[in-house]
C-alpha cells in the first residue's frame, strides 16, 4: 500500500475541483490522506460471486470505483453509492457515519479492500459491509470503513459518471446505485402545491415523501425526499427540466434520490401528458341516445367519447350484467386493492345550440358516499384529450337525483336521474361531463346508462 504525501484537499485543487465540480465548491477535509493502490479484482468480478446470502471475503482483494452519492443534502443516510468509471456497475457501502461527503465526495475514486468484509445482493443490488444479525450485510463502524475504503488522489468531474437516460430505461436493476440524469421531466400533478416532504401526506412513509417524477412520455418514477433533507420544507417546483440523482430500490419500487437541491434543475414550463382514451370520432350532436349496447365488455376507449383520468389511473369501463346476456353500461369505482384515490372523467360531446335537454340513468353499488358529479364545459374551454381545468367547468350536479342507496347497500335497478333543461344562453359545441371521485374509504361503484340528449 502506498500513501500519497498529498492531502485530499491538495489533490483536489490540483485536479481542478475548484472550477470543474458541477455541484459547486465542496471539498474533503484538508488533513485526509489520499492513496494509490492496485486493484486485484473488478466490481464485475464481485457481482459474479455475490448471492443473496452474505459471504465473507477472505482474500486480500481490492476493487476501485467512484463516489456518486452524497449525504451533504440530508437525503442519503449512512450509506455511500459508488460506480465504475465505465458506468457498467455500481454498489453501496453502508456505514455508521455522518457527513461522509467531507471525506468521500462525488467524483472521488475510492479503493475498497474487501478482506474480512461481507458481500451480498440485497434489494437487487450489491452491498459491501459488515455482518448484521447473522443474515444480512449491515453498516461498518467508522474505523472499519476507513480501513476498507481508501480515498484515491484521483478525482473526476461527475459529468463523466452520470448516465443520461429515460425513466423507462432507468427502471432496471442494473442501474441501482448509479448516478443518473433525466431530461424533460417534471413532478406529477399530485405533488403540485406541496413541499418536497409532507408529514401528513398519504405519499409519506418511513420518514420520507414519495412524489412521482414523470417524463413527456408518461413514464413515472418515485422521487423520495427524507424529512431530514435540507430542502424538505421547500415547495415542489411547478416547472420541467432536468433532475440528477442516484437510483435506489426498496422491495419492488425503484426510488430516485436527489443528493442536494442543486440536482433539481427544473426551469422550463410544464408540459402536458395526455391520459385520455377514446375521442377519435367526436361528433357534436343535439339529439341522440347512448345505451352502450354496441360496445365490447371492458372497453375503455370509446371513439365518440373522451375517457380521461387525473388521479389513480382508472377509467370508466363498459360492463354487462348478467354477463353475456344482460344490460350494458359504463362503470367506475375506487374499490379494490384496499381502495384507491381516483378521479375519472367521461366527456359526452353535445351541440348545445341544437339540444334542449340532457338526461341519464344511474345505479350505485356498495354505497359508501357520493362519488358522482356532473358538469358542462364549452368547446372553447376544453379540447378533446387536452388538459382538464375544472375552473372552466360548470357544476350542475344539483340538477339531478343520483342513485343513493343506504350505506353499504346497492340499488337493484337503474333509475332516471332527472332531466336537465339546457339554458338558452348555453350555445355552440361542448361537453357534458361525468366525474367519479373516490378515495380509499369512499369506494362507491357508480354505473351510468341511457345517456339522452334531445
Amino acid at each position: 500500500m502506498k500513501i500519497s504525501i498529498k492531502s485530499l484537499l491538495f489533490a483536489s485543487l490540483s485536479a481542478g475541483i475548484l472550477t470543474g465540480c458541477v455541484n459547486g465548491d465542496h471539498y474533503p477535509k484538508a488533513d485526509t490522506p489520499c492513496y494509490t493502490l492496485t486493484p486485484t479484482k473488478t466490481v464485475a468480478d464481485i457481482f459474479t460471486v455475490a448471492t443473496a446470502t452474505p459471504t465473507q471475503v477472505t482474500t486480500d482483494d481490492i476493487i476501485e470505483a467512484y463516489v456518486v452519492s452524497s449525504d451533504e443534502g440530508g437525503t442519503f443516510y449512512k450509506t455511500v453509492s459508488l460506480e465504475t468509471l465505465d458506468k457498467s456497475r455500481a454498489f453501496s457501502i453502508p456505514v455508521d457515519m455522518y457527513n461522509i461527503y467531507t471525506e468521500f465526495e462525488p467524483g472521488r475514486k475510492v479503493y475498497v479492500n474487501l478482506k474480512d468484509r461481507y458481500i451480498a445482493i440485497a434489494q437487487s443490488s450489491l452491498v459491501i459491509g459488515d455482518l448484521y444479525q447473522g443474515n444480512a450485510v449491515g453498516r461498518l463502524v467508522p474505523e472499519e470503513f476507513r480501513r476498507t475504503a481508501k480515498a484515491s488522489c484521483d478525482f473526476v468531474n461527475e459529468d463523466e459518471l452520470v448516465s443520461h437516460m429515460t425513466i423507462a430505461e432507468a427502471l432496471n436493476n442494473n442501474h441501482i446505485n448509479k448516478l443518473i440524469e433525466f431530461d424533460n421531466v417534471q413532478f406529477n400533478d399530485a405533488a403540485m402545491g406541496s413541499n418536497y416532504y409532507e408529514a401528513n401526506s398519504s405519499a409519506t412513509i418511513g420518514g420520507a415523501t414519495n412524489w412521482k417524477l414523470t417524463d413527456n412520455t408518461g413514464h413515472e418514477i418515485i422521487f423520495r425526499t427524507s424529512e431530514f433533507a435540507k430542502f424538505a420544507g421547500k415547495p415542489v417546483p411547478n416547472k420541467s427540466g432536468k433532475v440528477r440523482g442516484v437510483l435506489t430500490k426498496y422491495n419492488s419500487d425503484f426510488q430516485f434520490l436527489a443528493r442536494t437541491e442543486r440536482d433539481i434543475m427544473l426551469e422550463n414550463p410544464r408540459f402536458y401528458i395526455s391520459t385520455a382514451q377514446g375521442g377519435t370520432n367526436i361528433q357534436f350532436s343535439g339529439s341522440f341516445t347512448e345505451d352502450f349496447t354496441s360496445y365490447a365488455v371492458n372497453l375503455t376507449a370509446f371513439p365518440k367519447y373522451v375517457n380521461d383520468q387525473t388521479i389513480g389511473g382508472r377509467y370508466w369501463q363498459l360492463k354487462q350484467f348478467p354477463a353475456n346476456t344482460g344490460n350494458k353500461y359504463i362503470e367506475m369505482t375506487s374499490f379494490g386493492s384496499g381502495g384507491v384515490t381516483a378521479k375519472t372523467y367521461f366527456f359526452v360531446p353535445v351541440d348545445f345550440t341544437a339540444a334542449n335537454t340532457f338526461a341519464f340513468k344511474t345505479l350505485a353499488r356498495f354505497y359508501q358516499g357520493n362519488v358522482l358529479k356532473v358538469y358542462y364545459v364549452t368547446a372553447a374551454n376544453y379540447t378533446a384529450g387536452g388538459p382538464i381545468n375544472l375552473a372552466n367547468f360548470v357544476d350542475i350536479t344539483s340538477s339531478f337525483s343520483i342513485s343513493t342507496p343506504a350505506t353499504g347497500q346497492s340499488a337493484s335497478t337503474f333509475q332516471s336521474s332527472g332531466t336537465y333543461n339546457i339554458p338558452g344562453s348555453l350555445t355552440g359545441n361542448g361537453y357534458f361531463v361525468f366525474e367519479h371521485s373516490g378515495t380509499p374509504t369512499i369506494t362507491t361503484t357508480m354505473q351510468i346508462d341511457d345517456i339522452t340528449v334531445n
